[in-house]
C-alpha cells in the first residue's frame, strides 16, 4: 500500500498560510527533523547561507524572532510552480509587511520547496537583502 504525501506545492501553500498567520505550531508541523532554510542572498554579500537556519530547534527560535519584529505579514501575487519531481516546488510573490515600529516592508520573493515523505525538509528564500536589511534596521555593509 501506498501512502499519498501531499505535493511540494500543497506543502508550500501550508507553509506560506502558516507564515502569513504567524503559526509558528502548524510551521513546525510542516517541517521534517532535519528542516533547513537556506537563505542564499544575505546582506554581507557574501552568499555564503550565513542567514541560514538548520533544525528544528533554530527554527523555533528564528520564527519565534521574526514574529516579535513583523506585525502585519501577507504574500500577493503568489504564484505556484511545480517541479517536475512532485517533492520540488517554486513559489514567487510580494512580501506586503509592516514591522511592529510601523516600518512598512516590501519585498519580492522566490521561495523553494523540497520535500519528502510529506514534510518539508528545505526551504530556500530569495530575497533582496538590502529592502530587508532596511526594513529589520540592520546595517549594511560598509565595505
Amino acid at each position: 500500500m501506498t501512502t499519498h504525501h501531499p505535493s511540494a506545492s500543497e506543502l508550500g501553500r501550508a507553509y506560506l498560510d502558516a507564515l502569513q498567520a504567524k503559526d509558528r505550531d502548524a510551521i513546525l508541523a510542516l517541517l521534517a527533523e532535519d528542516f533547513a532554510l537556506e537563505v542564499p542572498c544575505n546582506i554581507s554579500g557574501t552568499n555564503d547561507l550565513s542567514d541560514s537556519w538548520y533544525g528544528l530547534e533554530a527554527a523555533r527560535a528564528n520564527y519565534d524572532l521574526t514574529f516579535q519584529k513583523i506585525d502585519k505579514l501577507l504574500y500577493v501575487d503568489l504564484e505556484f510552480t511545480q517541479g517536475a519531481d512532485r517533492n520540488v516546488a517554486f513559489a514567487e510573490g510580494v512580501g506586503v509587511m509592516t514591522m511592529f515600529n510601523g516600518n512598512p516592508y516590501r519585498n519580492r520573493y522566490v521561495f523553494r520547496f523540497d520535500t519528502k515523505g510529506g514534510k518539508i525538509r528545505r526551504i530556500r528564500e530569495y530575497l533582496n537583502p538590502i529592502t530587508s536589511a532596511l526594513a529589520f534596521g540592520v546595517a549594511l555593509p560598509t565595505s
